[in-house]
């Protein structure tokens, strides 16, 4: 008897460690890197790949766990109460009820699960294996099991989704968008954070927003000489010149002013600009960064001009312009100079209050600032006013927007060129 007795409290034991066993493998498993174990199979590290193949049908490998875990913690449950009611009779129902509660929780549950948390990775790895097999064993129930769930959830449209293999791109951009709100927040990390941001930004940013409007674009007469052209060159800092024959908005090339490095106009008397021209790669105003980021990497391109659905020439976008959204301004000798250290057009008046200029993007102003102004249906701080306001202001009208006050205080024609922007 008392043989018998030891047997069945060791299976009880032995039962609980592999509650424990089952129940540290679920954490560990669904808390494991993904991004890890990516980079170990990558590298050939066997475990991993069988981690990655194990993982791909989540529901499966959660219903083998569930299962697994279940009848061990009820054949336990069963042979403490055999034990219990032949010593206690029908007080052993509440004794079982107590101790084993307690030995579950304690030692099935809580500490293999605070271990598995914490060595999520390592154990994830170790036990791929074992899993592996056992979801071969159990496939014939899991299966059925599922089979069973689906048509209980059937009347109440409730469809379950592997999301393994039909992955939710927003889903899995707004978990790496957190994972980045971890990172640190010293000075320095959280420059790293915001350029990350800024890359995950580019699929959901059109060019239309951050290119040069034609109002602001230098461009030079497909008929102007060779004197008046290197005039104009010395007196502008930029390579890459828009050409244009007849009106400005008739695009014809695109001048690199380092073609005209050796040209000597004394021994070439005849001149024409088109020999030194490149053909205008024009690209649609709706184009994303981040593909527009790719096709300049592909065309081996650093300049395009944007045009609008009929054609019409809106502006110019570079590839540092691009590469700003992400890193933030890029200066050289050349730039001209800013009247703000971290945005060009702003201008620090106090802690709440900046003089801004008209066509300086909402995007510079909320990622430099931290405001939440909207950028959908205008780009700059003048087309915000323009859009919210629906009219055009005289200098010296106030509007109150976003819980800022902006204060037009200069204006050229019917655009607003200078305001004066206070935080409320």
């Amino acid at each position: 008897m008392d043989f018998s007795i030891g047997v069945l409290i060791g299976s009880i034991l032995g039962l609980i460690l592999l509650s424990a066993f089952f129940s540290g493998a679920e954490t560990s498993l669904t808390s494991a890197s993904k991004a890890r174990m990516r980079t170990l199979a990558k590298s050939g590290k066997k475990n991993a790949q069988i981690y990655e193949k194990i993982f791909a049908d989540k529901e499966k490998l959660i219903c083998t766990i569930l299962l697994a875990n279940n009848l061990v913690n009820v054949l336990a449950s069963a042979i403490a109460t055999s034990i219990l009611l032949n010593y206690f009779a029908n007080d052993g129902i509440a004794y079982v009820t107590i101790i084993m509660t307690l030995m579950i929780l304690v030692f099935g549950e809580l500490i293999p699960k605070t271990i598995a948390l914490f060595k999520a990775d390592s154990i994830s790895l170790f036990i791929s294996p074992i899993f592996k097999i056992l979801i071969i064993i159990f496939y014939p129930i899991t299966s059925s099991l599922n089979f069973l769930v689906k048509i209980i959830l059937k009347p109440l449209n409730i469809k379950i989704i592997n999301k393994e293999k039909n992955t939710n791109q927003l889903e899995s951009e707004e978990e790496l968008r957190g994972a980045i709100d971890l990172h640190g927040d010293d000075s320095e990390e959280s420059q790293e954070k915001q350029m990350l941001k800024s890359i995950l930004d580019l699929d959901d940013v059109t060019v239309d927003s951050i290119m040069i409007p034609r109002k602001n674009v230098f461009s030079l007469p497909l008929s102007i000489g060779y004197t008046d052209l290197i005039k104009k060159i010395n007196d502008k800092p930029h390579s890459r010149i828009p050409i244009w024959d007849k009106n400005t908005e008739n695009i014809i090339g695109i001048l690199q002013a380092r073609q005209l490095i050796g040209f000597n106009i004394k021994k070439n008397l005849d001149f024409n600009i088109r020999d030194f021209c490149k053909r205008p790669w024009f690209i649609p105003e709706s184009s994303t960064l981040a593909n527009q980021l790719m096709e300049f990497k592909k065309r081996k391109e650093h300049f395009a001009i944007v045009v609008d659905e009929y054609g019409e020439f809106l502006g110019i976008v570079t590839l540092e312009d691009i590469l700003e959204e992400i890193v933030g301004d890029i200066d050289d000798e050349l730039d001209e100079i800013k009247i703000s250290k971290t945005i060009k057009g702003v201008k620090k008046i106090s802690t709440n209050k900046y003089i801004v200029r008209g066509n300086v993007t909402i995007r510079d102003l909320n990622r430099e600032l931290g405001w939440n102004f909207l950028d959908k249906d205008a780009s700059t701080v003048a087309g915000l006013i323009l859009y919210e306001s629906r009219s055009i202001p005289n200098v010296g009208q106030v509007f109150l927007f976003y819980n800022h006050k902006f204060e037009i205080l200069e204006k050229k024609n019917n655009q607003i060129t200078l305001i004066r922007i206070t935080k409320i």
